[in-house]
């Protein structure tokens, strides 16, 4: 090999690496200036201020944060990744949510996840409520969750599923007066009875409470009661379910799914009680 073609192809090599770290370079410059235009907001510093007085500054800045059923108000942080958008649908139709917030299920660690999945399109009171102490309700429909008023079938075809704009509720009337199965009294006891809360004693608390919920039932819908091929409580069809989504959530994979997940138990490794109860064992011995 002569010394003009190794030269020339120690040239080549120089120019290759040499392009590629161009473009690397630059690819890493694109991609910085994109996540900061895409996570912060630009904001024009002043060069005088410490950053202290940038962030003081910021505060007067607020935005909501969601936070499971919680919302509150915070200062505007650019780029802060806690800035969680909202994941489930406003109900300004049930009063229930004003305590209970939209997610209300978390007694249970293993089921509440499943069990608030259904609350985006099933109001508490298909549930929890009967019209009728004993009589469970068998008629139901859809209501907009922004005005509670009846409405037809949603499109569930459309859409992130599970946020249909509308809730299944129980109905109450006959015949084309069919009504959304509504707690009038409740309610209206309820929104009182917040605003008064802390000038209440605890008899008067605990008073107040059994009122607001007298007409929920202790052994609310269970999963078997819907999902089941033999009679099911929610009628599927009727409230716009396609006759293959029906089939399927009577079917012996999500009734099997159901059983087990009834009878779900977190092995003793995974629960915090019995770590507890195993620590506090071995302390006393």
């Amino acid at each position: 090999m002569s010394h003009n073609q190794a030269a020339w192809k120690k040239y080549l090599l120089v120019l290759y690496v040499g392009m590629w770290s161009v473009i690397l370079v630059a690819a890493c410059i694109w991609l910085t200036m994109f996540l900061v235009g895409t996570l912060g907001d630009k904001q024009e510093q002043d060069p005088d201020l410490d950053v202290f007085d940038s962030v003081v500054a910021l505060t007067e800045k607020k935005v909501v944060r969601y936070l499971g059923e919680w919302e509150f108000l915070e200062p505007k942080l650019p780029g802060h990744f806690h800035h969680v958008g909202r994941w489930y649908q406003s109900d300004k139709w049930n009063f229930c949510i004003e305590c209970h917030g939209p997610t209300p299920h978390s007694r249970a660690p293993q089921q509440r996840a499943f069990l608030n999945m259904h609350n985006l399109f099933i109001s508490c009171q298909v549930c929890h409520v009967q019209e009728q102490e004993g009589i469970a309700p068998t008629r139901f429909g859809w209501v907009d969750v922004s005005n509670g008023k009846l409405c037809a079938n949603p499109g569930m075809a459309e859409g992130v599923w599970g946020e249909y704009g509308a809730k299944i509720v129980p109905l109450k009337g006959a015949g084309e007066n069919l009504q959304p199965a509504t707690l009038d009294e409740e309610e209206t006891f309820a929104a009182k009875f917040r605003k008064q809360v802390d000038n209440l004693d605890d008899r008067q608390k605990v008073v107040g409470n059994k009122f607001i919920h007298r007409r929920c039932v202790e052994a609310p819908v269970r999963c078997a009661d819907c999902h089941n091929s033999e009679k099911a409580f929610l009628p599927y069809t009727a409230l716009g379910y396609s006759s293959e989504r029906s089939e399927f959530l009577v079917s012996a994979e999500v009734v099997d799914l159901v059983a087990r997940y009834e009878t779900f138990y977190i092995p003793n490794l995974l629960r915090i009680d019995e770590q507890s109860r195993g620590q506090t064992k071995e302390d006393s011995q």
